[in-house]
């Protein structure tokens, strides 16, 4: 009796411990995993600096002010000293090479959503809901 009663507690034991074993296995995975999205998560947010600056589209009597930190794109705003008017964009996405917003202006009704597309360090290409088939090429001003 003594021996089954050592052989229950050596099986308990044992199952214990590779179960312990596997919950520490399965944590670290997780734990990794877990690393693994953050990291790329933040790399798909990085470089977002390169939207930074006044861009401008020959033709356009405003110029494309976007204010963005290292992360992410704070702000754009349209500026047209000519007609005094600035029209802000709110961001919808984004990531490392291209940024979708909406734009609205009331004094005339107009609205679109404008996908910018980084096309080098100096141009961005935009495209308007509102006029699918046209692209825009932004320069780089400052």
């Amino acid at each position: 009796m003594h021996y089954q009663t050592n052989k229950n507690k050596f099986l308990k034991i044992t199952r214990d411990y590779i179960i312990n074993i596997l919950t520490i296995k399965s944590n670290f995975m997780k734990n990794l995993i877990i690393a693994l999205f953050i990291t790329l998560s933040s790399m798909s947010l990085m470089a977002q600096e390169q939207f930074n600056g006044i861009w401008q589209s020959e033709g356009s009597s405003y110029v494309t002010i976007i204010l963005a930190s290292k992360y992410k794109v704070l702000n754009i705003h349209n500026v047209s000293f000519h007609e005094i008017n600035i029209l802000k964009e709110k961001i919808l996405t984004q990531t490392k090479t291209e940024l979708t917003t909406e734009i609205y202006n009331s004094r005339n009704g107009y609205y679109s959503v404008i996908k910018y597309t980084m096309q080098n360090d100096s141009t961005l290409i935009s495209t308007y809901s509102a006029q699918p088939n046209k692209k825009y090429k932004l320069t780089l001003i400052h």
